[in-house]
């Protein structure tokens, strides 16, 4: 991409590492506004209908920048939005901005219908939920009396099956009054939820934390304005898992091949992107049951995530259904449906299903498995919008 302008801006207010923006277009110089670091964003002028790309760095070479978010200049006012102290612990800005979501490598029917979409900023957090992230939110929620444990179920007050307990790999067990995690595991990825149980989870973990819960419990539809804990969904899951870049297989940058120094995934030689050196499970994570690796493994992509290839399945909100070719503003998928969908590949599955494009839609929302998890999600208010 060749540039005709460039602005250039240095953010390191409220004690961030420092680091720089790059706003490009193609026709028309970026006016910058006002760097506003008490609302998150850097507020620039450009004609409507500009293109423009942003990209970070810490360094200032050439060789250093990487994308951060892209988009199209609809109104005469850019808004990129930033690092600053209010992003919660725990947790990275994905910048949103306009992408291509789908296959555009062609690996899988279900994702190709390529197609943009645009994504407001929001904040992911950078692992996948813990065993003892999800143990702790439990234990809260039940001597709050909002979910029981029924034999070896954890249920909410109409039955709907949550989390599985006492499997032969299970990693949190009950005792009759506490929930506790196998000594080790804490911070391990949490399997055997359902997609009730991950959001029953956001919505608990909001009622602790003071924060206003995002889920109608009668609908399970979610409000999307609120600012508690919610799954992403499909589509911000892509935009953060691809991490600024398109057109890639996987989360990182410098390489279209997958082995076992970069993922916890099954390598198999069949599949002619799988380089591994090593077959069958991960040989430091696969040697026993459940062949998670912990939460924080392996190199994070450009938006600080860990884990999005590999290691355990995640629960998305959205129910399944067919890619449109059309633009979609973030889209949120059906209303209604049977199945819901997971990302991201897990300790079990081959290469070709650990792409940050392969989706798999046939999951029932009240599935138990030991290689689906979950990561949460927030919606991001900025101050004076």
């Amino acid at each position: 991409m060749s540039a005709a302008w460039v602005l250039a801006v240095e953010i390191n207010g409220h004690g961030q590492p420092q680091q720089f923006l790059r706003i490009e277009s193609t026709n028309a110089a970026p006016v910058l506004i006002r760097w506003d670091v008490d609302m998150e964003q850097i507020i620039c002028t450009l004609p409507q209908g500009t293109m423009y790309w942003v990209q970070r760095t810490r360094k200032l070479n050439e060789q250093s920048w990487e994308p951060w978010s892209k988009g199209i200049a609809t109104n005469g006012t850019l808004r990129v939005a930033v690092r600053a102290d209010r992003i919660p612990p725990g947790f990275s800005l994905v910048p949103g901005g306009l992408f291509l979501m789908g296959d555009v490598l062609n690996d899988h029917n279900e994702a190709r219908d390529v197609h943009p979409v645009w994504i407001d900023p929001f904040w992911m957090q950078t692992t996948e939920v813990s065993n003892g992230e999800f143990a702790d939110v439990l234990q809260w929620g039940l001597e709050q009396g909002l979910i029981r444990v029924e034999g070896d179920l954890v249920v909410d007050s109409r039955g709907t099956n949550l989390f599985a307990l006492n499997r032969y790999d299970s990693e949190i067990a009950f005792d009759g009054k506490q929930f506790q995690v196998r000594a080790g595991r804490e911070v391990y990825p949490v399997g055997y939820v359902s997609w009730y149980g991950a959001v029953w989870y956001c919505q608990l973990r909001s009622m602790k934390e003071g924060l206003e819960p995002c889920y109608d419990m009668n609908t399970w539809s979610c409000d999307f304005a609120k600012g508690g804990y919610r799954l992403p969904t499909e589509a911000e899951w892509e935009c953060a898992a691809r991490g600024g870049y398109e057109g890639r297989r996987f989360s990182w940058s410098d390489s279209e091949f997958i082995s076992h120094e970069r993922a916890d995934y099954q390598s198999r030689t069949n599949v002619w992107y799988d380089a591994s050196q090593t077959t069958g499970f991960h040989p430091i994570y696969g040697q026993f049951r459940p062949r998670t690796a912990p939460v924080v493994s392996f190199e994070p992509n450009n938006y600080g995530l860990y884990n999005v290839i590999g290691n355990i399945f995640e629960w998305v909100n959205d129910w399944a259904a067919r890619y449109s070719r059309a633009f979609q503003v973030n889209p949120r998928g059906p209303d209604t449906g049977t199945f819901k969908i997971i990302r991201g590949g897990s300790w079990y599955t081959t290469a070709e299903r650990t792409t940050v494009a392969f989706r798999y839609m046939s999951a029932r929302p009240e599935t138990l498995t030991g290689d689906i998890g979950f990561r949460v999600a927030r919606s991001r208010a900025v101050r004076g919008e």
